[in-house]
This record gives structure tokens, C-alpha cells and sequence, in this order.
């Protein structure tokens, strides 16, 4: 991994260098909103945090180094909420249908479809999503979802994707959300677009055209 990507020099433990990480990150996410990427430096996120640039080098070597500390804690946010989702939808009794529509939602607001000026960031994010960290958190996301419809399926009449079915729906979902906030789409916005995310997951779950999966682990993604 290269310096630039490198993980934060230290790890705040105690709660005063934490309140400075989490000014540092709010730096950030305001410049990104209201004046860009292009206007993201050191200096700037250093002065608008309210901390010294030394201070700053103290915990990342780099902006983009704060980028990847952001996402990270971000995306495992997002994931723990996700499956807290999917905990209470099984003990509720949600049907398929249910749990896949509110995942969904979830996720557009979560990674592209929230409010207007964190989609920015958002965007900013998903430039950085195929760097070796990212790619391992997308791999744990899959195993979490294959985990999930193994339990769905104790509950409901559904199809446990293979591990080889399972890889194509993650990333056809992920791909789809990542181009539309690259592409600042304005179905972000559309009932349609999270329409067509339910039924692309929903085929997979509920078509009679899939085979049984009777080998344990085979729903665990590669």
C-alpha cells in the first residue's frame, strides 16, 4: 500500500484525541460540501478543524490517508446498522419482500442517495473503493448477506444464491449505486431506481429457476 493510503500513525485512544479525529473528519466532510474536492488540503482541513497541521500529521500522513480512516469507519457504521436491520426484520417476521426493500433503502442512503451535501463525499468515497482494504470490507459484506438469507430461508420459501450467484448480485447492486453517485444521477432520487435494485435482488431470491444449495458454505462469496 502506498504512503499515501497508509493507515492513521496513531490510534487515538484516549477521548481527547478522538473529539480531535472526529473535528478532523467534520473538516473534511464540510469542505468537500461546500467547496469540493479541489479544495481539500491539509492546511485547509487543519485550519477549519481547529488543530495545528502538526497536529494533524500526528494522526494521518495525508488527506487521502483521512479519506480512507473516514470510509472505513463509515462503511463498518453502515454494515452494523445493516445487520442490526436485518436482526430485527427476522424477529418482527418481515417477509422477503420487506427486508429486501428496507436493505435496500438503507444502503442508497447510506452510500449515494442521502441528503444533498453529504453526496459529495459520498462520491469522493467511491473513488477510493477498489483499494485492498475496501475490497476486503466488500468481501465481508457478502459473506454477512449470504449469512442472512441462509437464516431467511429457514423463515421463508426462498433460493440461497451460490457462492458464484451471490458474487454477481453484490456486485451488480454495489456497481449500480456506485455509477449512479459517480455519475450524480438523478435516480438517486427516483422510486424507480430503488425499485429496479428490489426486483434485481428479489430475482435472485425468489425465482424458481434457481438450483437448491444443499453444500454447507456454498453461499459464501469468494
Amino acid at each position: 500500500m502506498s504512503k499515501a493510503l497508509s493507515p492513521p500513525r496513531r490510534t487515538p485512544r484516549q477521548e481527547r484525541s478522538q473529539i480531535t479525529v472526529d473535528a478532523i473528519f467534520e473538516a473534511v466532510a464540510r469542505i468537500v460540501a461546500t467547496q469540493g474536492e479541489g479544495a481539500l488540503t491539509t492546511n485547509r482541513i487543519a485550519e477549519l478543524a481547529g488543530v495545528s497541521v502538526g497536529s494533524l500529521y500526528q494522526y494521518f500522513p495525508s488527506k487521502e490517508a483521512i479519506l480512507v480512516a473516514m470510509l472505513d469507519q463509515h462503511c463498518e457504521r453502515v454494515m452494523l446498522e445493516l445487520d442490526a436491520l436485518l436482526v430485527r426484520a427476522r424477529a418482527e417476521g418481515w417477509s422477503p419482500q420487506q427486508q429486501v426493500r428496507q436493505y435496500v433503502r438503507q444502503y442508497l442512503q447510506a452510500f449515494g442517495g442521502g441528503p444533498q451535501e453529504l453526496r459529495p463525499l459520498a462520491r469522493l468515497s467511491w473513488k477510493l473503493d477498489y483499494r485492498a482494504a475496501v475490497l476486503v470490507s466488500v468481501r465481508g459484506t457478502s459473506e454477512r448477506i449470504a449469512l442472512h438469507l441462509q437464516r431467511m430461508a429457514n423463515d421463508h420459501p426462498l433460493r440461497v444464491p451460490s457462492a458464484a450467484q451471490l458474487f454477481v448480485l453484490t456486485r451488480a447492486f454495489m456497481g449500480a449505486v456506485r455509477a449512479a453517485s459517480l455519475e450524480q444521477s438523478p435516480l438517486l432520487d427516483s422510486d424507480e431506481f430503488e425499485d429496479a435494485l428490489v426486483q434485481l435482488c428479489l430475482a435472485y431470491l425468489l425465482s424458481p429457476a434457481l438450483p437448491d444449495q444443499s453444500t454447507p458454505g456454498a453461499t459464501m462469496a469468494a
